[in-house]
């Protein structure tokens, strides 16, 4: 009995080492990569890892979990810092991304939560017909759409106070095809691409190969692209990751950053995963992340401040 209590006293000890371990190995390996994901929920399960050997007085084990907290705090830290305040009098405008959930049974109240929170660029991923009517109330309010719901295999919806031009929708190759869609604005006097994408879950989707092609896929249409750019989208990802890593370094792009994690939203957010992401070019500053809860979706929302900081790369 006493060898069964120390068995699943240890589990969870070492599945937080193990997730450590692999974050340094993501761009080796998809098991990894995988393990990797967990490294925001790995801190709160060695916390609780600690606890329980404390209260039954097994230091040895207590020691390893707090070992393991420990271990698990340093290395998301990082990625867990605010993105920098832009200087005082900045010009900024304000942007939402949510994807809204294919179940979302909750619509009805969908429209007027956006409206109160007035953004000035709303991008919604997993929109449906239905959705989209129920989603009609903010038109009167978003002179500029993009209907890249309408196109099969794209999932987007953008309203926008800014102009939308030449708005295109194309897709990463096989062995998967996820949306690259993309619309020209001008924000603040600054003309810019915006890129929405929605990749595919790396696990279990076969093959297990196909996030990390969509990831180089998406990182080449990006450069393709000269000028300021934001890229904004699910991609069941999170920042430490081989597929961020790889868009963000391909496509020399940051990501914002912060301690909220995105996913699943009914757990709280400490246990969450950051896979909804904005991603901005040189110039480009990203501050204010708020992680907020929407109704009806398994996803929270991200709203983010945007500041055009260099004009001089502006178009």
């Amino acid at each position: 009995m006493r060898n069964i209590i120390f068995f699943f006293l240890l589990l969870p000890i070492a599945a937080v080492l193990a997730i450590c371990a692999s974050v340094p190995l993501v761009d080796y390996h998809w098991t990894f990569d995988l393990l990797a994901q967990l490294l925001e929920p790995a801190f709160v399960i060695a916390v609780v890892a600690t606890l329980i050997p404390l209260a039954l007085r097994r230091w040895r084990l207590a020691g390893a979990g707090a070992f393991a907290a420990v271990a698990s705090f340093a290395i998301a830290w990082q990625w867990q810092q605010p993105t920098p305040v832009p200087a005082a009098g900045a010009k900024h405008f304000s942007l939402l991304q949510y994807n809204i959930w294919v179940r979302n049974r909750a619509l009805d109240q969908l429209a007027p939560a956006i409206l109160e929170l007035d953004p000035d660029i709303v991008v919604l991923l997993e929109v449906t017909p239905a959705a989209r009517e129920k989603l009609r109330a903010l038109d009167a309010h978003y002179p500029q759409r993009f209907e890249c719901w309408q196109t099969v295999g794209c999932d987007g919806l953008v309203f926008s106070r800014f102009q939308i031009k030449e708005p295109h929708v194309d897709f990463t190759g096989p062995p998967d095809h996820s949306p690259i869609s993309w619309f020209e604005t001008n924000a603040d006097g600054c003309a810019l691409n915006i890129f929405l994408t929605h990749l595919t879950r790396p696990f279990p989707h076969l093959p297990v190969t196909a996030q990390a092609k969509q990831a180089d896929d998406l990182a080449g249409a990006l450069r393709g692209w000269p000028g300021p750019k934001l890229l904004i989208g699910d991609l069941n990802a999170v920042p430490w990751g081989h597929v961020v890593k790889t868009v963000a370094n391909q496509a020399n792009l940051h990501v914002s950053l912060g301690a909220q994690g995105t996913w699943p939203s009914v757990l709280p957010s400490l246990l969450r995963v950051s896979i909804d992401h904005a991603m901005a070019s040189e110039g480009i500053s990203l501050s204010n992340r708020r992680v907020l809860a929407l109704p009806g979706s398994d996803h929270n929302a991200v709203l983010t401040d945007v500041t055009i900081e260099d004009r001089t790369r502006c178009w």
